[in-house]
């Protein structure tokens, strides 16, 4: 299938599946980064150092999966018919390729995260130990990634992959085959399996610490035959206390395993299709367009599952805290946690204010529910409200009736009636003012009898 412009629906396809992949991906890395430099406390951490590495890697790979096709060179072809939007020259297709080969320094910093899971929680080491083998976690990512671009770089291997550019020299070597896998696929798939064991290691140790806790500190009530009911209590809750301590400090191994594990999950599903993709090339010598779309599209998101999972715990902890706060609000709270009670007394207030309002106009009653009226619920509204409402006002206006027939019997061609009128209705309200009804009825009459007089002076005239 292709299109008016000459170009095939896949190559259109996979040129511009990257681009809003890597601006999340970029958007995410760029937090991370500026959350963790802007925090005196995370620059002290092991772990946020460790995801500055990760994300600092990442934004400068997420860079060229935007740029895509347009710094591979013009007139480019591939498995897909000509490359879609390709704008580049040879030295944009280079500066491309570096940097794509500088992105092994993801896989390799998420196996210096895994390890350091495994001996924080497994071998229970401290801050202070890990601490002496941290440079360890930085130097191996670096020297590697760089050592590998440069040397790709200096035997001109960098050329057309599709959507990007990468280790395939035009014409095509014999030997760069080895070198994508010597350089890139090889090391990501050892990286899956390191992180693979290591996680696999992690979620035995917490079984196994979950069920000793179990069975070890079992409530087991003595008997009050042997022991005095006031040291059978004190012991059962001392072991209370011991027990809630030991299970809060499994509970907090467990979260922290489970944040480990979401990074490795990341990890492989962003570098599966790629590699699945090789290797469809090196058994049967084609590219699949279903295999390259879900690389094109899932690769440059790294780095924004990272920044998900980095934002995970603090969310969860203020989600747990202040259930009743919008999304919006928590991530404003996890952006600047000095603002956290500000922000809080200020939603709070405004939804109290909203719905005071509601209450009041009606709409909603003071526990959110809409405010139906009686005779709603009742099924009894019609022409009118119910079988009282509408005996009640038939009773008022055959009142009014009686009232303006009287009043029509009495002469009020002079000035003097009318004055006379008056009065008798003044001394009637000063008598009659302690009966609501009277009253409300005393005024109907006042003005029926004002209305009467205007009208009938307005005849006379």
């Amino acid at each position: 299938m292709t299109s008016t412009e000459g170009y095939t629906t896949e190559s259109i396809a996979l040129a511009v599946a990257p681009k809003v992949p890597a601006l999340l991906s970029l958007a995410g890395s760029i937090y991370i980064v500026w959350s963790v430099l802007s925090a005196r406390e995370k620059r002290g951490s092991i772990y946020h150092r460790l995801m500055l590495g990760l994300s600092v890697s990442d934004i400068l790979s997420s860079h060229i999966y935007f740029l895509g096709t347009w710094l591979i060179p013009r007139g480019s072809s591939g498995p897909f018919g000509d490359v879609y939007m390709a704008f580049g020259t040879f030295e944009t297709c280079q500066y491309s390729g570096f940097f794509n080969q500088l992105a092994i320094a993801s896989p390799l910093y998420n196996v210096s995260l895994s390890i350091y899971y495994f001996l924080h929680i497994q071998r229970g080491w401290k801050e202070n130990a890990l601490k002496k083998v941290e440079p360890a976690f930085h130097i191996i990512p670096l020297v590697f990634a760089f050592g590998t671009a440069i040397t790709a770089a200096v035997g001109e291997m960098y050329g057309n992959v599709f959507w990007t550019c990468w280790i395939n020299p035009d014409p095509p070597q014999p030997y760069f085959q080895y070198f994508q896998w010597s350089f890139l696929f090889g090391p990501v798939w050892v990286c899956i399996l390191i992180q693979l064991s290591v996680m696999v290691t992690l979620w035995w140790t917490m079984r196994k610490q979950e069920r000793l806790i179990s069975r070890k500190y079992e409530l087991k009530a003595p008997t009050t035959a042997t022991i005095p009911a006031e040291t059978n209590g004190t012991r059962v809750r001392a072991n209370r206390r011991k027990r809630q301590s030991i299970n809060d400090e499994g509970k907090y191994s467990s979260r922290i395993a489970v944040q480990g594990s979401l990074y490795v999950l990341v990890f492989c599903i962003t570098w599966f299709f790629p590699t699945v993709q090789r290797i469809s090339e090196l058994a049967n010598g084609q590219n699949y367009f279903a295999i390259q779309a879900l690389d094109t599209t899932l690769l440059p998101l790294q780095g924004f599952f990272n920044v998900l999972i980095y934002m995970r715990p603090k969310y969860t902890t203020y989600r747990r805290k202040y259930p009743d706060l919008t999304v919006g609000t928590i991530l404003k709270i996890i952006h600047d946690p000095k603002v956290e009670r500000k922000l809080v007394t200020e939603f709070r207030s405004m939804h109290t204010r909203a719905r005071d309002r509601r209450s009041t106009t009606g709409e909603f009653d003071f526990d959110g529910q809409p405010n139906i009226p009686e005779e709603m619920e009742s099924g009894n509204i019609a022409d009118g409200g119910t079988e009282s409402n509408k005996t009640n006002k038939s009773e008022e206006s055959k009142d009014i009736k009686m009232i303006e027939s009287k009043d029509t019997r009495k002469p009020t061609k002079t000035s003097n009636t009318r004055t006379e009128t008056a009065s008798d209705t003044e001394r009637d309200v000063e008598m009659e003012t302690d009966t609501p009804t009277t009253v409300r009825r005393i005024d109907m009459v006042g003005r029926i009898q004002s209305v009467s007089s205007d009208e009938e002076s307005g005849l006379d005239s």
